[in-house]
């Protein structure tokens, strides 16, 4: 199925109510209100449009080829919440449609998904594509001029800054990125705590120690990065980001402006690297905190996302209106599929937390064990 809303010339599955012009814009009527004032006599005829009620975006109707009367088909499902499969033409800032078929949104066909080719988006592959150049750079040709020690190449780290980047990519692009941004809010979790939980600690612990260090020396970005990763500040950040970015009014405002949602993803893995540097930062860290307090912090990170969890679990109706009015993927209702992506975020991603906790805890146990086993200097007390 074919994305909702910008495929010129091709079809488009957009969801939404038929909508009379005069109704619309002189009265300023919605829904069903509008039959009434659309069957006023003698008054001039002004055609039909369409409102796209996830994209909040209104076509002109030039065509039904379905109805063998228009017009009075067209009376008679004014208003009503509908779902159609149409033909998309474009003239600057104005669209038409030519309708082929309308369903009930409630009985809308089950979409089916192309899995390959994938469609790539050239923002995130530029983008990413930079990042790993810039870092192949600086650890290769550039690391005398970095300030790099003696040695070669540490390409086990360098396996792991690019094992983060693959993870923005499979994140932002192919079926993960298709099936949250069209469908599923349970993939749009998946994808959030791959952006959070996966790409930092891979993306930090990638970095070379002297690297990090060489990144925060100067004493401006020292200044700033100290102070936006010193705890709790980072904590609070990503916090805050977290929970606006799942307030519905914001959502579903993300879900249909494209610019918004590069920059809600944006923040949201900008503030995860804040929150992980303690973390994840190592020598380079201004003030570092010792493990038992590290398990704390993390212990403390999932206690905001399990409070949105819950509310998400346990709502009794969609939040969202973006998926609330999708097809549904594999037949799977949309109050399921929010409680699915209520439990992903909760249950993996909460045990994701305590992973690294127990990570943390046996790195010191094994630190304290070789303190113990370190022969005492001749002629101490």
């Amino acid at each position: 199925m074919a994305a909702p809303g910008d495929a010129p010339g091709d079809s488009v599955y957009l969801v939404g109510e038929f909508v009379d012009p005069v109704c619309w814009y002189q009265h300023g009527m919605r829904g069903v209100l509008q039959r009434s004032c659309a069957m006023v006599d003698r008054r001039v005829e002004q055609g039909m449009a369409f409102l796209d009620v996830r994209e909040r975006r209104l076509y002109t109707v030039i065509g039904v080829t379905h109805w063998s009367d228009p017009r009075a088909e067209f009376l008679a499902i004014l208003g009503d919440t509908v779902a159609v499969r149409a033909r998309v033409w474009r003239r600057g800032d104005s669209r038409a449609l030519a309708i082929a078929a309308v369903h009930p949104w409630r009985a809308q066909p089950l979409p089916t998904y192309r899995w390959w080719p994938w469609h790539w988006e050239w923002s995130v592959l530029l983008g990413c594509g930079v990042l790993a150049a810039l870092y192949l750079l600086a650890i290769g040709p550039w690391r005398r001029r970095l300030g790099a020690p003696d040695g070669g190449v540490e390409w086990g780290r360098a396996a792991v800054f690019l094992a983060g980047i693959a993870v923005v990519v499979l994140s932002l692009q192919g079926p993960i990125h298709d099936l949250s941004d069209q469908y599923l809010f349970s993939a749009h979790m998946v994808q959030h705590l791959l952006l959070s939980q996966v790409f930092p600690p891979l993306f930090l612990l990638g970095l070379p120690p002297w690297l990090r260090e060489r990144l925060v020396a100067p004493r401006a970005v020292a200044r700033v990065w100290n102070g936006l990763t010193r705890v709790p500040v980072g904590f609070l950040l990503y916090s805050a980001v977290f929970a606006i970015w799942h307030a519905p009014t914001l959502y579903d405002l993300m879900m249909r402006d494209h610019d918004f949602h590069i920059a809600m993803h944006l923040m949201v893995m900008a503030t995860a690297v804040l929150m992980w540097w303690p973390i994840c930062g190592g020598s380079a860290v201004a003030r570092p905190l010792p493990a038992p307090a590290q398990m704390l912090y993390l212990f403390l990170l999932g206690i905001p996302m399990m409070g949105v969890a819950a509310l998400i679990t346990f709502a009794g109706r969609p939040l969202y209106e973006w998926y609330a009015l999708a097809p549904r993927f594999l037949g799977i209702d949309a109050l399921e599929d929010q409680r699915l992506g209520g439990l992903i975020m909760w249950v993996p991603g909460g045990l994701f937390w305590w992973g690294i906790m127990s990570v943390v805890f046996f790195r010191w146990a094994a630190d304290e064990a070789r303190a113990d086993d370190a022969p005492v200097p001749q002629g101490s007390a």
